[in-house]
């Protein structure tokens, strides 16, 4: 049985000289802002200016370790040692050896959102998949480099997929909005679609890549008397990230996506799983349930907020749940297998290692380049 994370991420310390960024390091957004950003960017468009929580009233929603890495990927003077865990490739093997996981999709660090600030997205994202093969270098047996895409240009986004593909990578993120007023949906993505299925290569909608439309919601009087505050501004900005998913992903099973590439599969990362089996239930009742249960594969994360998703999800949808850990991110965890518990262990042999490992590999698998697991030594 393999162990496969799906969403592993990869934080390091960096230097002004390998920066994939150091060129224009001078024009980006500071820490502060950059957090703000990354987390409230799209409510903060959609609300009077003078109706904005203060940045620095954001800043304290962000974990320690991952403020720590949003100063590093700045190379911010003063900021003395990394909270966070400095990913290479001997401590993320070693890591792994320790929590019994055999492969990991290696998701880019916070470096990946400097590319927002960057005229040429897409020259920014392949400096982006360049810095993290790199240092990956020869142990992409079990370290598979998530690659980024700029989807302004399919042509181009195919192109990329195929070059990181001869790199290790077996995934690229996806972003859940139109592109130039085109949905995903539409036959001429099919040029990018075809090519991940050729290429052996999985979609995975990461939470950091679901904008939602708050247009005139947003305007809803926060820091007013009697408003939402602070909490309310925040957690209205990120409860409801599901729902730009659900309409991507039902957007591309009515729009045919998955008629035409079967062999396809988009795994939803930190968007939590509750909302997953009225999804499916919904999507039954318009006769295409199977397409999203053969098709699409959603991973739990307790530290984001999923409850129970072993007792209460798995069971309605036992063929959908993968495993991730979204080390060594402050919402993940160090222990990721052990914090299953008790209700690993509780499911039956066959169920266990589907979510495990097998769910996901039989995705590679039916691309027919199945993932080659290098198993690790376990006691």
């Amino acid at each position: 049985m393999p162990v496969i994370d799906c969403d592993c991420h990869f934080e390091t310390t960096i230097e002004r000289d390998e920066h994939p960024f150091r060129d224009v390091l001078s024009r980006m957004p500071d820490s502060r802002e950059l957090v703000r950003y990354a987390m409230t960017e799209d409510l903060a468009r959609a609300t009077p200016p003078e109706d904005r929580p203060a940045i620095d009233d954001i800043v304290p929603f962000l974990p320690p370790e991952n403020m720590s890495a949003m100063r590093e990927v700045l190379l911010e003077e003063g900021t003395g040692e990394p909270a966070f865990v400095v990913s290479n490739v001997d401590e993320r093997i070693g890591w792994m050896d320790d929590v019994g996981i055999d492969i990991a999709l290696i998701n880019p660090g916070n470096w990946f959102l400097l590319a927002d600030f960057v005229d040429d997205r897409a020259g920014a994202f392949r400096q982006c998949n360049d810095f993290l093969a790199d240092r990956l270098g020869e142990r992409t047996d079990r370290l598979l480099p998530v690659t980024l895409v700029d989807f302004g240009d399919l042509a181009g986004a195919a192109a990329e997929l195929r070059r990181m593909r001869a790199r290790g990578s077996r995934a690229f993120w996806i972003e859940a909005r139109p592109f130039d007023g085109m949905s995903p949906a539409h036959p001429d993505w099919d040029v990018v679609w075809a090519t991940a299925t050729e290429l052996g290569m999985i979609a995975l909608l990461h939470v950091g890549r679901t904008p939602a439309n708050f247009e005139g919601w947003g305007n809803a009087g926060w820091m007013r008397p009697g408003g939402g505050g602070l909490m309310g501004y925040f957690s209205y900005a990120n409860a409801m990230r599901h729902q730009a998913a659900e309409l991507l992903l039902a957007g591309m099973v009515f729009g045919g996506v998955f008629d035409r590439h079967p062999a396809l599969t988009v795994v939803a990362e930190e968007l939590l799983v509750s909302w997953l089996p009225g999804f499916v239930s919904r999507c039954d009742s318009f006769g295409r349930g199977d397409a999203v249960r053969h098709n699409i594969r959603a991973t739990p994360l307790i530290g984001l907020g999923d409850k129970d998703p072993l007792e209460a999800v798995l069971p309605l949808v036992p063929e959908m749940l993968v495993f991730s850990s979204d080390y060594p991110h402050g919402e993940g965890n160090a222990s990721p297998i052990d914090v299953l518990e008790p209700a690993l262990s509780n499911l039956d042999p066959t169920a266990r290692a589907a979510f495990l490992g097998n769910n996901l590999a039989e995705c590679f698998a039916r691309m027919g380049d199945p993932l080659r697991v290098s198993r690790l030594k376990r006691q």
